[in-house]
């Protein structure tokens, strides 16, 4: 089964900053396939840019552990420049683990699926682009209509 990886950005170069968290989180896992980029308006935090988002699909083969992975992405987020001073404020980078396989897990930093995925358009839109989406939807329930719904931009990156 695939880990699914959710990319979003919405200050400097939102498009870029996908780009390269892709190409970070490819020195860790590889990469079956990635959605387009959607744009979104801010959620929780209203004050802030839109956001363009990304939901990629990597391979579970001789992946790191999920709370290992989980510290490898808050290190890209560092690496990358990522500074939390707003909660749910504007971020140069955000990578969050939705799925990891069927695994569902619960702990003080780490919750899998990601608990607030099936709400969001921006996360449920680009998983239903990806190849495992299929086997997911056969565990899973997933939203057809969402309160704000994101949009693709016209080409995928």
């Amino acid at each position: 089964m695939s880990i699914f990886i959710a990319t979003g950005s919405n200050i400097g170069d939102p498009i870029a900053n996908l780009l390269l968290a892709k190409k970070k989180l490819q020195e860790h896992l590889t990469l079956i396939a990635e959605s387009r980029i959607y744009l979104s308006s801010p959620v929780d935090f209203l004050d802030q840019p839109d956001f363009h988002n990304q939901v990629l699909e990597f391979s579970s083969d001789g992946a790191a552990r999920p709370l290992d992975l989980l510290q490898i992405l808050l290190q890209i987020e560092i690496d990358m420049g990522r500074e939390r001073k707003v909660p749910k404020g504007p971020r140069l980078i955000d990578i969050d683990i939705l799925f990891y396989g069927f695994l569902e897990t619960q702990s003080p930093d780490l919750e899998i699926p990601h608990p607030r995925l099936f709400d969001r358009s921006f996360v449920v839109l680009p998983l239903r682009e990806l190849p495992g989406f299929k086997k997911l939807s056969q565990r899973f329930s997933f939203p057809t209509t969402f309160p704000s719904t994101a949009v693709p931009l016209s080409t995928n990156i």
